[in-house]
């Protein structure tokens, strides 16, 4: 229980401190900021316990007085079907977390043991990332999500697997409210509504014991915080048409953009590839001022880059020394290619989801070609570096693609779903 209320209560009033925002967005920037600075105040050797406290005071304060001020999101007419189809397998997937237990091979074997290891010893860098008391598999992953996990198992003072399970199905339930309010902020409330219902419908987002909520992978936060950053750029085309925006709110969408790349990079090792193809995109529709972007997911990089020279490698790949070796592995670049078409098609895990993005890409590219081409880069690019890493393994390629590609995938939910409401619209048109 006390897990339950940590994660409902903790991370929406943290993030609700940078401005009234909806729940699903207020969530996933409470789980970002408290994960980061956790991390930063490690790297600084500032105790995490008092790191924390200071958090919950700033947040909770903040949050207070933003709530006071009356300032809200305006509300949208959703259509109430769609509502309903999105909250209905909330309702499984909840009896579903409280009784099973938790059995996808990386939440075991390193992302939860790690959360249990920082709770213990309330360090980022203690005995158990020192190869003391724990094979330190995957030992210079980023650790954002199990500090996260470290909060709610610290504050429950129960190290059950049981306690962080309703923190990833929050994350699914923020993403889909992130997805419903801004799709319905920028294309239309009945295009938001329909494509959060179809998000949570994805048996690799609901069901799949490998990435999905019912996991502990870190795939799930990823896709919510790539889609935040998507979002920004997409608002901020928007904004681009409106001169009556004023300049502090445009800049302050470029760092909450930044804000949202330092969360990647602390979340998974893809992360900072995929925050370097946002900067790049972000260059182009931010300008000059996507330089406080930069500098705020440039922090993030730095400290990741200092904590990993304090504690020894584990058995993760770097793929950055293997990036030369590619010549000598060109043989990999047909399966390569191949990964993610094949695996568009699968369809206990897909379904028709990706042939219908295909079609709404051509559509929408018709009706609105600047977002669709935002869109359809921000996909287009991330894949060509998962295709990049494929080919410049070490692993049997094959064996890494079985594993790894539906997962990849999902990074890519947030502009795949705003295609898909772009030609909706297109079509009522």
């Amino acid at each position: 229980m006390i897990g339950v209320l940590v994660t409902l209560i903790l991370f929406p009033l943290v993030g609700w401190s940078l401005g009234r925002r909806s729940i699903g967005e207020a969530f996933l920037f409470g789980a970002g900021i408290t994960g980061s600075l956790l991390f930063i105040a490690g790297v600084v050797h500032v105790p995490l316990v008092i790191a924390l406290v200071l958090i919950g005071v700033w947040g909770a304060s903040t949050a207070v007085w933003q709530l006071r001020s009356g300032s809200r999101p305006p509300s949208m007419p959703y259509p109430r079907f769609a509502t309903i189809l999105m909250v209905f397998p909330f309702v499984a997937l909840t009896f579903a977390a409280a009784i099973t237990p938790l059995n996808d091979f990386d939440g075991r074997a390193f992302w939860v043991l790690k959360a249990k290891e920082i709770a213990r010893e309330r360090a980022i860098d203690g005995p158990s990332f020192k190869a003391v008391t724990l094979d330190p598999r995957k030992n210079h992953y980023p650790i954002l999500i199990p500090l996260d996990g470290a909060v709610i198992l610290g504050i429950a003072h129960d190290f059950d697997d049981r306690q962080l399970r309703w923190f990833y199905l929050g994350v699914l339930a923020a993403l889909a409210l992130l997805v419903r309010e801004r799709i319905g902020r920028l294309v239309s409330p009945s295009a938001g509504a329909w494509c959060a219902a179809l998000l949570v419908w994805i048996p690799q987002f609901s069901v799949e014991a490998e990435g999905g909520t019912l996991s502990a992978y870190n795939d799930l936060a990823i896709a919510a915080f790539a889609a935040g950053a998507f979002f920004e750029l997409a608002e901020e085309v928007s904004r681009s048409r409106d001169l009556a925006v004023s300049p502090n709110r445009r800049d302050f969408g470029a760092i909450r953009f930044g804000l949202w790349l330092a969360f990647l990079v602390l979340t998974k090792s893809e992360g900072l590839p995929f925050a370097m193809v946002f900067l790049t995109v972000g260059a182009f529709i931010f300008r000059k001022r996507v330089a406080s972007s930069a500098i705020v997911a440039g922090i993030a990089a730095v400290a990741l880059f200092i904590w990993r020279t304090r504690i020894p490698p584990g058995d993760e790949e770097d793929i950055i020394r293997l990036l030369p070796t590619i010549p000598q592995k060109l043989h990999n670049v047909r399966a390569a290619l191949a990964a993610f078409p094949r695996h568009m098609l699968l369809m206990p895990h897909w379904g028709l989801f990706w042939i219908a993005v295909i079609i709404a890409a051509a559509l929408a590219l018709r009706h609105d070609r600047r977002n669709a081409t935002l869109a359809i880069s921000v996909v287009a690019a991330m894949l060509a570096v998962y295709v990049v890493v494929y080919v410049a393994t070490a692993w049997v390629v094959s064996d890494l693609i079985a594993v790894t590609a539906d997962r990849l995938l999902m990074h890519v939910i947030a502009p795949s779903l705003f295609l898909l409401a772009l030609a909706a619209r297109r079509v009522e048109g």
